[in-house]
């Protein structure tokens, strides 16, 4: 079995903040000799090493070793231990804190310290002022681990208001873990909290459905699959309105499916159709973009009764709050310079068939002056 004692020995002294002085001055050694332990030149008389496992409050074999073996003992009883213990439970943190403590480069007993801490800060009868700085360090310490996405979740879940936007900081936008996410965690696990709740699951809603709606079906599939691909997106956003329309505030989203859907039309040939949707896309824009309004209704309990911006950075709810929205700050279907470029781009060969009538060059003359005139 390999020995370990220098390394143990030199955590347990810095654990207890004690220099090397003081442990020579405590066994009756010099000062060389406790550097020498420390650095496995030698090692102490076999009679100093009860002693020193006393001083330390470990055994002689926690002392001596720290090799595979004796780690997976440690790791064994620690979960026959923690499954007695209340999850919730401040003593449970400090027996984490004491693996912890002996394993600093482990970062499984860290997230199970996250995990117990903030559920003790949460739900836990302890002193969360205690608990709380030990549950922060945890987490900080796990930023840099494959625990890191759910150490940072269980920090928003539990950390105090005034600490909340430091946290969400370190969540992504974009991805299935993400701000919005941790804030519906954060909200579903506090009591008191349902209008929050409420609200936010609908912007969750409302992020998510245009997060997936807006994926790009594969042009190399060609026009057919990704009209009828386009299509499904159009029955989608419809049942958000009346089951015909869309509502105000999709309906910049449902114009932009539509142009994508008239173009595979175009090009298969479907020319009538291809017009029918073509027209309604750009009725659609010029009836939002004519609109006086700043907010505009997003289809009632599917989204929490919220109403969104027109540039969809931002929505509100019926006692005026406003919250930003994350993940979709990407999308553009409302920003009219990717409307013309969609429009006048020849990659988009699939509207190359009706380029030159009035119609299509109406349309993109329409989008040239609104421009325009917002630069104005």
């Amino acid at each position: 079995m390999q020995l370990q004692f220098g390394e143990n020995l030199k955590q347990l002294r810095k654990e207890k903040q004690l220099t090397q002085e003081k442990i020579a001055d405590v066994f009756g050694v010099s000062c060389q000799s406790v550097s020498r332990w420390e650095l496995n030149i030698c090692y102490p008389d076999v009679e100093l090493l009860p002693a020193i496992a006393n001083y330390f409050g470990v055994t002689i074999d926690q002392l001596l070793s720290n090799d595979a073996s004796s780690k997976e003992i440690d790791r064994s009883r620690f979960f026959e231990e923690l499954g007695k213990m209340d999850a919730c439970g401040e003593d449970t943190v400090y027996f984490i804190q004491d693996f912890c403590r002996k394993y600093p480069d482990n970062p499984e007993y860290k997230w199970h310290l996250v995990r117990v801490a903030s559920n003790c800060v949460l739900w836990g009868e302890g002193d969360s002022n205690r608990v709380y700085p030990m549950l922060e360090k945890g987490v900080e310490e796990l930023i840099e681990t494959k625990y890191r996405d759910a150490a940072i979740e269980r920090m928003i879940d539990a950390c105090r208001e005034e600490d909340l936007e430091d946290w969400l900081a370190y969540a992504p936008y974009h991805a299935t873990y993400n701000r919005r996410g941790c804030l519906v965690s954060r909200y579903n696990s506090r009591s008191g909290c349902d209008q929050a709740m409420y609200m936010h699951q609908g912007l969750e809603n409302l992020e998510k459905f245009a997060i997936q709606l807006d994926r790009r079906f594969p042009d190399a599939f060609g026009p057919e699959k990704k009209g009828a691909y386009q299509a499904r997106i159009l029955r989608v956003i419809e049942t958000f309105g009346d089951g015909t329309q869309p509502p105000d505030g999709w309906k910049l989203f449902y114009a932009y499916k539509q142009l994508v859907l008239a173009a595979c039309l175009f090009a298969t040939g479907q020319t009538e159709d291809g017009w029918r949707h073509f027209h309604s896309a750009i009725k659609k824009y010029q009836y939002v973009f004519a609109l006086k309004d700043t907010w505009l209704d997003l289809g009632g309990e599917l989204f929490s009764d919220l109403k969104v911006n027109k540039t969809w950075t931002a929505a509100i709810d019926a006692q005026g709050n406003e919250y930003e929205l994350f993940g979709i700050e990407a999308q553009s279907f409302s920003q009219l310079f990717v409307l013309q470029h969609l429009l006048t781009n020849p990659r988009w060969a699939w509207f190359d068939s009706v380029r030159d009538t009035p119609a299509y060059r109406a349309a993109v003359e329409w989008v040239q002056s609104i421009k325009e005139n917002e630069s104005t």
